[in-house]
């Protein structure tokens, strides 16, 4: 569950580095007041000389500026070190202070004071107080409060966790050879002298040279180890930083003139937006660790490969794609790819089923983002996909492609797709090139708006006919450019717009035909320039809700196996929640499934999945299985949200009248309803949710009518029919129009 807090006192540390995660559909999140206002957080895990500390509010990834910074308990590492924390709540003053230092950070405040001289936190990010379960945290950024208590700070990506590192570890600690991450560069390097006295012994591969090449603009790294080496790396930030320990490796370049006197080697890079330097050094001896250091310019992710031709281990940086969406720009289609290197794609398109497809060379997904499959159901798009591309005969094997498919309703001309290349952007009109003259833009799920250009301020005519629904325009001919005699929209609110002119040629007259429901608006039309209508559809309310189904189990879970026929829950969820997705579309709900096919989605994941979209109401769909063959009916479960004064949701109710419905639907018999709050995808889901038990695959009888697909759709129009009162009777479905 998310809980809404009041205000407590103690001390958190915020991690002054943005840091590059996967998408949040694997973190868990807290539900947090930070600033008077409650929001979701994910939390991460956080080691100290790889232990785990643990705390009463655990450290969470928290946005700033639209960047996350991870926050961490001060006190916890402040106990670890010895320093000693006090809170001056007049001022609203913590003070860290140890042997050597005294920090005091005011919330709110970039400015802090250390040793009674004035400096500003990094990124001028001030100390806040986050409160979690009635405890308030002080929150600070970790890369200043470290340096000052002599931490090393890393983040190991692979399993989210802030690892810290005190100086006695840094100094005397053997990680272990398969340990993901050391924590930061530590500069630690040969004692003097020593790669001249020790003998090799053949066990370890040799670090002889760095050197870096440009590859078509993109720095190359290649590092001369004679072999193959397995490595760990790490992200770090303020400053950027890729870090890659090479395991039983050592640094063998004492001839180099890259070689620096205290035996760390320092390599510049060519003229690029990307790196600036390569440091190296001999990080562990016991197991042999070499260390590479790369100074980043700005963000960018990276491909690692192994070239025997030259016996190289070869760090390539490569472009990310941060954003894959769908728009519609004056009523037609448009796919917008947003990436570093998105002017470099090919497009094709295939058959068997339709589809187009778009592949970004050079390129990973940015793990900081996510990218779930969305359903457009336009006119040319169905539905788009994207993910990592293997390289298939088309290309080199060594090709990084980010691949967005997109499912078509109707096959285009390719040479009607036009290409907008910007800056960062690659826009992609799937009907055509863009018009002038007029802008028609979705400003939310039931509303819109057009306006149609003027060269001059004049007067504008606007004719009614409710009947015929039909908004008549009559414009100046010679004051407006408009280019199209029909413009099929076919949308929630417009059907198609015609234009034509008047017998004398003086007018033009624009007939827009509109759906049942819609409301027009006009802020003017009396010596204006531009005439604007604004559009509402009230009866497609429904259109605003979305509802994430969730089929259960799948792939690898079956979920239960019915007694007699050996059928798996998986497939009964999956056939349901397929129906159920249908047949809510077609009321007009929007909807997403976490899985479309026998597909394994973690418990984590299905959760997130619904708070990344922030969806309005979550629908699990299970079949039940008990010892006892005699145990039937309907059963729906949910978080006893209210038993907790600081959670809002409303799960009882959504529960009350699922049970209802699923009963008298499928003329089953009633269960129960029941509580549930260690239910991982009802407890950690942001917005109402109940797990809907359609039947016991364990009971002789429901076993046979879950085996049918007429109970299947039953079920499915009992989740219809549940949905649909929930959103009546809580009257959550209308937003205001003014």
């Amino acid at each position: 569950m998310k809980k809404r807090l009041l205000i407590g006192l103690s001390f958190l540390l915020l991690l002054a580095a943005s840091i590059p995660h996967k998408a949040f559909a694997e973190v868990p999140t807290i539900r947090a007041e930070v600033d008077e206002k409650m929001m979701d957080i994910p939390v991460v895990q956080m080691t100290m000389d790889g232990e785990t500390l643990a705390s009463d509010v655990p450290p969470v990834l928290f946005q700033h500026n639209e960047q996350y910074r991870t926050l961490v308990p001060v006190a916890v590492i402040a106990n670890q070190t010895g320093a000693e924390v006090k809170w001056n709540g007049e001022a609203r003053q913590v003070t860290i202070s140890n042997s050597e230092k005294e920090i005091i950070l005011t919330i709110d405040s970039a400015n802090v004071q250390v040793n009674g001289e004035e400096k500003i936190l990094p990124s001028q990010v001030p100390a806040k107080i986050v409160t979690y379960q009635e405890r308030g945290r002080t929150m600070v950024p970790v890369s200043f409060v470290g340096q000052e208590l002599g931490l090393e700070v890393g983040w190991n990506a692979e399993n989210r966790t802030v690892e810290i590192l005190s100086p006695e570890r840094e100094e005397t600690s053997n990680p272990p050879e398969d340990s993901a991450l050391r924590p930061d560069e530590a500069e630690r390097t040969y004692e003097e002298g020593l790669a001249g006295e020790e003998e090799l012994n053949g066990d370890e591969a040799l670090l002889e040279d760095i050197s870096i090449k440009m590859v078509e603009g993109m720095p190359e790294i290649r590092i001369k180890t004679g072999e193959e080496v397995h490595y760990s790396t790490a992200q770090l930030m303020n400053p950027q930083r890729l870090v890659f320990d090479l395991n039983h490796t050592r640094l063998y370049m004492n001839n180099s003139s890259h070689m620096k006197e205290d035996k760390t080697v320092k390599v510049t890079a060519p003229s690029n937006a990307y790196l600036s330097t390569i440091r190296s050094s001999q990080f562990e001896r016991d197991p042999w660790v070499t260390r590479v250091v790369l100074d980043l310019k700005n963000d960018i992710g990276h491909d690692v490969r192994y070239d025997e031709a030259t016996e190289e281990m070869v760090i390539r940086l490569i472009h990310y794609v941060d954003d894959v969406r769908y728009e519609r720009y004056n009523a037609k289609e448009v796919l917008v790819i947003e990436g570093s290197n998105v002017h470099d794609y090919n497009m094709m398109k295939l058959n068997g089923p339709h589809r187009l497809v778009v592949d970004v060379m050079d390129s990973l997904l940015n793990p900081g983002h996510s990218f779930p499959d969305f359903n457009v159901g336009g006119r040319v798009a169905n539905r788009i996909r994207v993910s990592e591309f293997t390289p298939d005969h088309h290309y080199d094997p060594d090709d990084k492609i980010v691949r967005t498919v997109i499912d078509l309703n109707n096959v285009p001309d390719m040479d009607d797709v036009y290409f907008d290349k910007q800056n960062g952007r690659l826009v992609i009109h799937l009907e055509g090139e863009p018009e002038d003259g007029y802008r028609y833009v979705e400003s939310g799920w039931t509303s819109s708006q057009l306006t149609f250009y003027g060269e001059k301020a004049v007067d504008y005519k606007i004719e009614v006919n409710e009947s015929a629904s039909i908004v008549k325009l009559i414009m100046p001919r010679d004051n407006m450019n408009i280019p199209f005699e029909l413009l099929d929209v076919n949308d929630p609110l417009i059907k198609f717009i015609q234009v034509s002119e008047t017998g004398n040629g003086n007018e033009l007259i624009a007939n827009i035909h509109v759906k049942a429901g819609v409301e027009i608006r006009s802020p003017g039309i009396k010596n204006t320039k531009n005439l604007s209508l604004e559009f509402t559809n009230r009866d497609m309310r429904y259109q605003e809700k979305l509802i994430v189904i969730d089929a259960g189990h799948g792939g690898k879970d079956p979920g239960a196996i019915s007694s007699s026929m050996k059928m798996l829950e998986k497939d009964v969820n999956l056939e349901v929640a397929r129906e159920a997705q249908r047949l809510l579309q077609e009321a007009g709900f929007r909807t997403y499934m976490t899985r479309q096919d026998d597909t394994y989605i973690s418990l984590q994941d299905r959760a997130a999945i619904a708070n990344q979209l922030n969806a309005d109401i979550f629908v699990s769909i299970h079949a039940n299985a008990a010892p006892r063959a005699d145990l039937k009916g309907v059963e729906t479960l949910y978080y006893p949200s209210e038993n907790s004064p600081t959670d809002f949701r409303d799960n009882l109710r959504l529960a009350e009248v699922f049970q209802e419905e699923m009963v008298r639907t499928l003329n089953a018999a009633s269960h129960r309803i029941n509580a549930r709050d260690r239910l991982y995808v009802l407890r950690e889901t942001n917005m109402p949710a109940i797990i809907t038990e359609i039947g016991f695959m364990s009971n002789p009888e429901e076993e046979r009518l879950l085996a049918s697909s007429q109970y299947r759709k039953l079920a499915a129009e009992g989740i219809l029919k549940a949905v649909i009162r929930y959103v009546e009777e809580t009257g959550t479905h209308l937003s205001e129009v003014r």
